[in-house]
């Protein structure tokens, strides 16, 4: 297996990700592995994007940090009912991350209510079947203060 690194900042991500390599076991992890009361520490900042058999992507969960600091719950809707930016820019994360199998992470900074602030994502394929993408779980946290803290991430064959 090849790795290639993903660099992590935060904390909460960094226990995320050791969280879904637990499941993978050299594989892309099953959805329904993934236990609820497991992922409550991350829970208020996860989203939960499912694959439609278009290619579509629809939040089926949008954790209550996000739906409090963006005002909005995004719950059942697609990305194609974002502005015309953010939709290309995770359109192109989310089917990276749907084509190669394989984690993500990225800081953005953007300005929300007219207060610029810095987040990290790490966006983690997650299927049914163990070989096809049919979810993405996406963890997002602002950043104070990065550290930066350079992990191994397994190729998934």
């Amino acid at each position: 297996m090849t790795e290639d690194t993903l660099t992590l900042r935060h904390p909460k991500l960094l226990g995320l990700h050791a969280h879904w390599l637990e499941r993978a076991q050299g594989g892309i992890p099953l959805a329904s592995d993934l236990d609820p009361a497991a992922l409550r520490p991350w829970l208020g900042n996860l989203l939960i994007m499912d694959i439609g058999p278009d290619g579509d992507f629809v939040y089926s969960y949008y954790g209550q940090n996000f739906a409090e600091n963006f005002r909005t719950d995004r719950a059942g809707q697609s990305i194609a009912e974002l502005p015309d930016e953010q939709r290309r820019q995770l359109r192109v994360e989310y089917e990276s991350v749907r084509d190669l199998k394989r984690p993500a992470a990225r800081l953005y900074t953007a300005e929300f209510d007219g207060q610029t602030s810095t987040w990290e994502r790490l966006v983690l394929p997650l299927s049914e079947d163990g070989e096809t993408v049919s979810k993405i779980l996406v963890g997002a946290y602002r950043i104070e203060r990065p550290s930066i803290v350079a992990i191994a991430v397994p190729r998934v064959p």
